[in-house]
C-alpha cells in the first residue's frame, strides 16, 4: 500500500510540476524564460525529464547537503549518457567532490539552514534574481526547524522579485491517523522538526503568508488526485491493484501541495 500510494503522489506531482513548467515557459507570462530551484533534490532526475519533453528553463539549479550532493555528482559523472544531456557545445561540465556545473544546469551541496551559505552557493550556479522563479521543495522543510524555514522564506520573498513555491509534505498531523504516522516516523528516528507547520492547510498557507509572500493556496493529495483526468486516473489505478481503497484515502489526507507565489504573474496559477 505504502510503495502505490508513494507512485500515485508522484505521478500526481510530476503532471503538477510539468503543467506549472509548461504555463511559467509561455511567452504571456515569462516571456520564455523562468529559472527553477530544487530545495533537498536528492536523486531527483526532473532536468532530464523536462529537457526530453522539451521544457528547458533558462537555469535549473538542485540544492542538497554535501554528502547526497557528491553521490549525484559521481553518478552522472559515470554515466555517458546523463552527461551528454547537460553538455553543451559552448560549455564545459565543471565538476568537483560535491558540486556540479554544466551549463544551465547546477548541483551544489549545501546546509539549507545556513542562509549565508545557501546565497553563496546560488551566485556560485548563476542565480538570475530578477528572473521568474519556481521553487520545488518535496518533504524538505518537515525536517528543518520553524524559524530556519522562516528565515529561508522571508529572504526568497524579499530578493527574488517574481517566485512561486511548490511545496510538498505531510498534513493534518494532529489528529489520530497523524499522530500514529509521527509515533512511527519517530520510532525509525525521523524527527519532523517543522512539524507545527503540517497541522492543517491553514498553518501550511499561513507558513507563507507570515514570512511576506504575497499568497499561497493549499490542497490535500484527495483533492490533487481528483483534479487529474478520470483517465489517468484509471491509468494509474491499473498499475497495481488498490485493495485498501480507505487507508489510500486516509494517507491521501495526510499529504498535501501547496502552492505559495511573489509577484503578479503567479497569482493565478491553480491545480486545474
Amino acid at each position: 500500500m505504502i510503495h502505490i500510494f508513494h507512485c500515485l503522489c508522484a505521478v500526481q506531482r510530476e503532471k503538477l510540476l510539468k503543467s506549472i513548467v509548461a504555463t511559467l515557459r509561455a511567452p504571456k507570462k515569462c516571456g520564455g524564460k523562468c529559472q527553477l530551484i530544487n530545495l533537498g533534490s536528492g536523486f531527483d532526475t526532473l532536468y532530464w525529464r523536462l529537457k526530453d519533453s522539451g521544457q528547458t528553463v533558462s537555469n535549473f539549479i538542485e540544492l542538497d547537503f554535501p554528502t547526497v550532493t557528491a553521490r549525484k555528482c559521481y553518478l552522472i559523472k559515470r554515466n555517458k549518457t546523463l552527461l551528454e544531456k547537460i553538455h553543451t557545445e559552448d560549455g564545459e561540465v565543471r565538476l568537483s567532490a560535491t558540486d556540479l556545473h554544466a551549463g544551465n544546469y547546477h548541483i551544489v551541496g549545501v546546509d539549507l539552514t545556513n542562509l549565508s551559505e545557501v546565497q553563496s552557493k546560488l551566485n556560485e550556479a548563476e542565480v538570475n534574481y530578477s528572473l521568474p522563479t519556481l521553487f520545488l521543495a518535496e518533504c524538505v522543510l518537515v525536517y528543518v526547524e520553524v524559524p530556519r524555514v522562516e528565515e529561508l522564506l522571508s529572504w526568497i520573498a524579499k530578493d527574488f522579485s517574481s517566485a512561486l513555491f511548490v511545496n510538498y509534505e505531510q498534513v493534518n498531523m494532529s489528529d489520530k491517523f497523524g499522530e500514529v504516522m509521527l509515533s512511527n516516523l519517530r520510532s525509525r528516528g525521523c524527527l519532523l522538526a517543522g512539524v507545527a507547520m503540517c497541522q492543517s492547510l491553514e498553518t501550511q498557507k499561513k507558513r507563507f503568508l507570515n514570512t511576506s509572500w504575497d499568497g499561497a493556496r493549499a490542497w490535500d493529495m484527495v483533492q490533487i488526485y481528483s483534479a487529474l483526468p478520470a483517465s489517468e486516473r484509471q491509468r494509474i489505478e491499473r498499475i497495481e491493484f488498490l485493495d485498501e481503497q480507505e487507508l489510500l484515502t486516509q494517507l491521501f489526507q495526510h499529504y498535501c501541495i501547496v502552492i505559495a507565489w511573489k509577484g503578479e504573474i503567479f497569482n493565478d496559477i491553480d491545480i486545474t
